[in-house]
C-alpha cells in the first residue's frame, strides 16, 4: 500500500542561522520504513506561508492530506519568525475551502489553548480535525511523539476520534504531559480527560 503524504511547513526555529534544529530527522524516519511520503519547506514569511499552503490545495497533492505545521507558538498562534505570525483566524482564512477531511497538525506550543478558536478553525476549514498543544513542549520528546503521530494520521482512515481514543491508550502519557488536544466538528477530546493509566497494546 502506499503511504499516506504529510506536507509540512517549517517556521524558523532560531534567530541565529548557523543553529540547525529541524523537524527533517522526523520526516525522514517515517519515510524511510514506509509509514509516510512528506514534503518539506522552510517558510519564514507569510508570503511564504500562503504560497506554500495554495501549492498545498492543488489536485497533485490529494494524497498528502496531513498538513503539519511545525514552528514556535503561543496562545493562539502561531510564530514562523520575528515579526511572521499567524493567528489561528488567519490560518483558517488561507485553508478556507481547501483543508477538507484533512488533519491539520499544529506542532507548536500552546497554540490550541483556546478551544472556541479551535472549533471555529475546523468549521471555517472543513478539516476532519486540527490538533496540537496547550503547553511548552520539550523538543526531544516532542520528536518521539511526533513520530507516532504523524504515522497514525497518515495511516487512519476511520473517524478522528477513533484515533485520539486508541492514541491515548497507547501513548497517553506524553500526550498529557504537553496537553494534547483533538478538535473535530463534534468537539474537543482533550488527553487530560482520559484515565492515566495505559493499557498494554
Amino acid at each position: 500500500m502506499v503511504a499516506n503524504g504529510v506536507f509540512c511547513l517549517e517556521g524558523e526555529w532560531d534567530s541565529d542561522l548557523r543553529k540547525r534544529a529541524t523537524v527533517l530527522p522526523v520526516l525522514d524516519l517515517l519515510e524511510r520504513l514506509g509509514h509516510i511520503q512528506a514534503i518539506h519547506r522552510n517558510v519564514a514569511t507569510l508570503p511564504e506561508l500562503r504560497h506554500y499552503l495554495e501549492q498545498w490545495s492543488k489536485p497533485r497533492y490529494k494524497d498528502f492530506y496531513v498538513l503539519y505545521l511545525s514552528t514556535h507558538g503561543d496562545k493562539g498562534l502561531l510564530q514562523w519568525s520575528v515579526g511572521h505570525n499567524t493567528t489561528l483566524d488567519d490560518l483558517a482564512e488561507m485553508l478556507e475551502g481547501s483543508a477538507e477531511g484533512c488533519y491539520v497538525y499544529l506542532g507548536s506550543c500552546l497554540t490550541l489553548f483556546n478551544e472556541e478558536k479551535a472549533q471555529t478553525f475546523v468549521s471555517k476549514t472543513g478539516a476532519a480535525a486540527v490538533l496540537g498543544y496547550r503547553k511548552e513542549v520539550d523538543w526531544l520528546e516532542g520528536a518521539a511523539f511526533e513520530v507516532i503521530l504523524l504515522a497514525w494520521l497518515a495511516s487512519h482512515y476511520g473517524r478522528p476520534e477513533t484515533l485520539f481514543k486508541r492514541l491515548m491508550v497507547r501513548h497517553g502519557q506524553l500526550a498529557k504531559l504537553y496537553k494534547f488536544v483533538m478538535v473535530t466538528k463534534n468537539g474537543t477530546l482533550r488527553s487530560q480527560d482520559f484515565p492515566s493509566q495505559a493499557v498494554a497494546r
